[in-house]
């Protein structure tokens, strides 16, 4: 059992790559800063923006009117694509969790204390139930909760991006896979035994809109093909 003083003493990396959706900033951060966890640090990385463009100036005249020495920005305009972004990003993390927020995503304010305990107990990789809002509202999307390291990864992505939190050590993301980087990294870490568990509560809000990274394109052909990689590579280590 976690005592209550190591959970108030474990620290979280949240990383917040930002491409689209500058406009919900105020709203993603402002999650973070509620959270009732206050040992965390926000690392936001602007890519594909030079730091004298309006969004850019944006978000870092957002963070200074904040004065929270937390919440760090960065400017990635050579990064392309979120893949390399957030590569960059854990190099600039200071603890060994990282956590992930999508900017147009928020974070209900007990997320980070509930799920603190099962990463620090066993797991590897930590989520939690959502709810839709946005386009779609008041929608808990079916997940798997609970242990889920011998649930099925290839049926459905039984992890929500903007609820994990996940061992420094095993984040690493490929740009091919760019839109649906966030399930391959939990496929490659599955099929590599990693522990997974969802909490069974709603931690997350995600937002629903056809802006979104992921809403504006169709990624069927690339699901498909990422599916029959790890089919192949799982009957090769039958």
């Amino acid at each position: 059992m976690i005592s209550e003083q190591i959970l108030l003493e474990t620290s979280v990396s949240i990383l917040m790559p930002l491409y689209n959706g500058v406009e919900f900033i105020e709203e993603s951060v402002s999650s973070v800063i509620n959270q009732t966890a206050e040992n965390w640090e926000l690392l936001i990385a602007v890519n594909g923006y030079l730091p004298n463009s309006d969004v850019y100036q944006k978000v870092f005249n957002y963070i200074l009117y904040l004065n929270d020495n937390r919440i760090r920005v960065f400017d990635y305009n050579q990064c392309k694509g979120k893949s390399e972004t957030l590569n960059q990003m854990i190099n600039e993390c200071s603890y060994d969790y990282v956590a992930i927020l999508d900017v147009d995503d928020t974070w209900l304010n007990n997320k980070l204390n509930t799920q603190m305990p099962y990463i620090l107990e066993k797991y590897d990789v930590i989520g939690s139930k959502c709810v839709y809002f946005g386009d779609i509202n008041n929608v808990v999307p079916y997940i798997p909760d609970g242990d889920i390291s011998k649930y099925n990864f290839l049926s459905i992505n039984p992890i929500i991006n903007s609820s994990s939190i996940i061992k420094k050590k095993l984040a690493y993301w490929y740009k091919q896979y760019d839109g649906i980087e966030d399930y391959e990294l939990w496929l490659r870490l599955w099929v590599k035994k990693c522990s997974f568990y969802n909490c069974n509560d709603v931690l997350v809000k995600h937002r629903i809109h056809n802006t979104s990274a992921f809403n504006s394109k169709d990624h069927s052909k690339e699901l498909a093909s990422l599916k029959q990689k790890y089919m192949r590579i799982l009957h090769n280590c039958v």
